[in-house]
C-alpha cells in the first residue's frame, strides 16, 4: 500500500502523487472500497482508483536508478522480436510498454530509433504502428525521468543523449 504524499506511476498516467487514501464522497464510487486520490504531475484533475485497483501502479524510481538506466542505455538489449503484421505487433508493443518498466520502455524507444535509422538508408518509411508506440514509450520514460531528475521531461532526451556522449 502507498502513502499519503508518495509519488507513484500509475499506468499510462505516469507519475502522480498520492493525495489522500480513503472513500471520496463522490456518488458512484463503491462505499466499500477504499481509494487513492490521485495528482497527476503532468495533467490536471484528480484520479480516483481502487487500492485493489488491477491497474499497475508502482513506485517512482529513484533520481540514482534513474542515472544507471541512462548510464546503462548501451547495454539495453532492444533485440526485440516485434510481429511483422502490424495487429500483432501492436499487441506486442501494448503488453511491452504496458509494464510500464523504464528499462522495456527503452528497448521500445531504441528498437525502433534503430529500425527507422536502417529504413531511412533504403528510403522506406516506419511502419505507424512502431512510431505510435515508440511515442508512447518516449512520453511515458521521459516524465518519469523529468520528474526524478528535476528537469522538464522535453529536456531529457538531451539530457540522455549528452550523457552517452560523456560515457
Amino acid at each position: 500500500m502507498f502513502s499519503v504524499n508518495e509519488y507513484v506511476v500509475y499506468g499510462s498516467e505516469g507519475v502522480c502523487k498520492v493525495e489522500s487514501i480513503g472513500h471520496p464522497d463522490i456518488a458512484g464510487l463503491d462505499k466499500n472500497k477504499h481509494y487513492y486520490t490521485l495528482s497527476p504531475v503532468y495533467r490536471h484533475g484528480k484520479i480516483y482508483t481502487p487500492v485493489d485497483s488491477t491497474i499497475i501502479m508502482r513506485p517512482v524510481i529513484s533520481r540514482n536508478q534513474a542515472e544507471e538506466l541512462i548510464g546503462g542505455i548501451k547495454d539495453i538489449d532492444c533485440d526485440l522480436d516485434v510481429p511483422k503484421d502490424a495487429k500483432l505487433a501492436n499487441i506486442f508493443y501494448r503488453d511491452l510498454v504496458r509494464t510500464y518498466e523504464c528499462s522495456k520502455l527503452i528497448s521500445v524507444i531504441k528498437y525502433v530509433f534503430e529500425k527507422q535509422r536502417a529504413l531511412a538508408s533504403s528510403k522506406r518509411n516506419i511502419p505507424a504502428v512502431d512510431m505510435k508506440f515508440f511515442k508512447i514509450a518516449e512520453d511515458m520514460l521521459y516524465n518519469e525521468f523529468g520528474f526524478v531528475l528535476g528537469i522538464d521531461p522535453k529536456e531529457v532526451k538531451g539530457y540522455i543523449a549528452e550523457s552517452c556522449e560523456k560515457a
